[in-house]
């Protein structure tokens, strides 16, 4: 079941047993929700059985939500967005993109599935909402999706909101405290942004091209814009594989000069070491060679901690950079 985790000082949850009947009386009061899709979920009762995406687990878990199973890129303990998140009784139902077990899934028994919805009309982490696997899960639990399409600080309020439906109190004491840490990293990043006048940052995933990010397919790009980093994009055309990246070619990597580099981290994209070693065009691009690189995950913006973390390492970052 999902567990609804209280904090000392919330209220209505004095105890086990008053924790026990205020989620007995959530439930029965039954469920409606409008999802990303414009879609609106209803159910009879609260769901109790939730099998998540790795990004909404890592959403929800932090609000007092716990899933009955994740599915994610990797394992739980490879997962960059589960890192640091308890999972203890949680089993895993996939640990590849678009490999999830549909009979582990039933097995069970969830009243529904959440996940992100993002561009293309695709599902978090197994892809187009026509394939046969989204098809398949459908039949065992209605979806539930969240928008992967705005930017990473409104996306933590629709989880919050989500969390709040699914009866969790999202304004406990440990809650409210990430988010004051979350809020004062956000004003320091800003602050950083403004004393460097001139700075510029490209965000890349770099493997076989010199992968460039289109800004404004990022949730947390599109947060950084908006507090006043300026982000370079290629003019190359988008292909029909590259996703949300435009694929420069290595030996164009230097016509593109930034201040800053974000280097995407996640397990597809080339390590830092091995560009150092084995791409020869990567010491063309001058904020490279100088070691003016912050890490970037994608995935890891969905809760206060995880995302004011990468926040701090930016703002470090951009206050160690020449403009």
């Amino acid at each position: 079941m999902v567990t609804i985790v209280c904090g000392a000082a919330s209220s209505g949850c004095s105890s086990s047993e008053d924790a026990s009947e205020q989620q007995q009386a959530v439930a029965e009061a039954g469920f409606s929700f409008v999802d990303g899709r414009g879609d609106t979920v209803e159910l009879d009762a609260v769901p109790s059985r939730i099998v998540a995406s790795e990004q909404a687990a890592a959403a929800l878990i932090p609000l007092g939500i716990r899933p009955v199973g994740i599915w994610g890129g990797s394992s739980f303990e490879s997962s960059i967005p589960l890192r640091g998140l308890d999972l203890d009784g949680i089993d895993s139902v996939g640990q590849a993109y678009g490999d999830i077990d549909v009979e582990q899934v039933a097995a069970l028994d969830p009243d529904v599935i959440i996940t992100g919805w993002y561009a293309g009309d695709a599902y978090g982490g197994l892809g187009l909402a026509t394939s046969d696997l989204a098809k398949n899960l459908e039949q065992v639990a209605p979806f539930l999706a969240v928008s992967a399409q705005k930017p990473s600080s409104q996306t933590l309020r629709d989880y919050e909101a989500l969390a709040t439906e699914l009866g969790a109190d999202v304004d406990t004491e440990a809650i409210t405290a990430d988010r004051g840490t979350y809020d004062s990293a956000v004003a320091d990043l800003k602050e950083a942004i403004a004393a460097k006048p001139g700075l510029t940052a490209i965000a890349i995933s770099p493997s076989d091209q010199y992968y460039v990010a289109i800004n404004d397919e990022f949730p947390e790009l599109r947060d950084y814009q908006d507090w006043g980093l300026t982000l370079v994009e290629s003019d190359v055309p988008r292909a029909a594989d590259s996703g949300s990246f435009t694929p420069v070619s290595w030996e164009n990597a230097g016509q593109y000069q930034p201040s800053l580099v974000l280097l995407d981290t996640r397990s597809y994209s080339t390590p830092l070491a091995e560009l150092q070693a084995e791409r020869p065009t990567w010491a063309s691009v001058r904020a490279a060679e100088a070691g003016n690189i912050a890490d970037w995950t994608t995935d890891a913006t969905n809760n206060y901690a995880s995302y004011t973390a990468q926040i701090v390492d930016l703002t470090t970052a951009i206050d160690k950079t020449t403009v």
